[in-house]
């Protein structure tokens, strides 16, 4: 019974450290997921948000999935480059953004919206930079 409930507070501690909600720190930069949008146009803004203006529209059958993250770099923030995110839809499919990482180390705090070109009401999972993995399905508003 001791092994059991403790195997089942090990996992409950995992589960909410990867909920959306929860921060993660990865490579010195505390990351959380703060929503997720739906629309027919997206902007494709680097992040942190620089002069990159450029903007897209989604195809008829397709929206954007625009997840929001807040960005806190840490004092121990090596800067190096960091691949473009992605996220896991509930089918198990991965959709990458056309937004990318750029100059992280250049202020202290930041927030940026990735967005994902998906079919309609595609629910999503998970959104991951690089290995770590935030559960979203709750903060998804799904079919819009």
């Amino acid at each position: 019974m001791v092994v059991m409930a403790a195997t089942c507070a090990m996992v409950g501690a995992v589960a909410a450290q990867q909920s959306g909600k929860t921060p993660q720190t990865y490579k010195g930069l505390e990351l959380k997921v703060t929503g997720i949008q739906r629309a027919p146009t997206a902007s494709l803004r680097d992040c942190p948000p620089g002069a990159n203006t450029v903007k897209a529209t989604a195809k008829p059958g397709e929206q954007f999935a625009i997840v929001s993250i807040a960005v806190k770099v840490l004092p121990g923030y090596q800067p190096s480059p960091l691949k473009r995110p992605s996220v896991t839809d509930a089918a198990g499919m991965t959709h990458n953004t056309a937004a990318t990482f750029v100059d992280v180390g250049s202020v202290p705090e930041f927030s940026c919206a990735f967005p994902f070109r998906l079919p309609q009401g595609t629910r999503l999972k998970t959104f991951q930079v690089e290995t770590a993995s935030f559960d979203v399905t709750a903060l998804d508003p799904g079919k819009n």
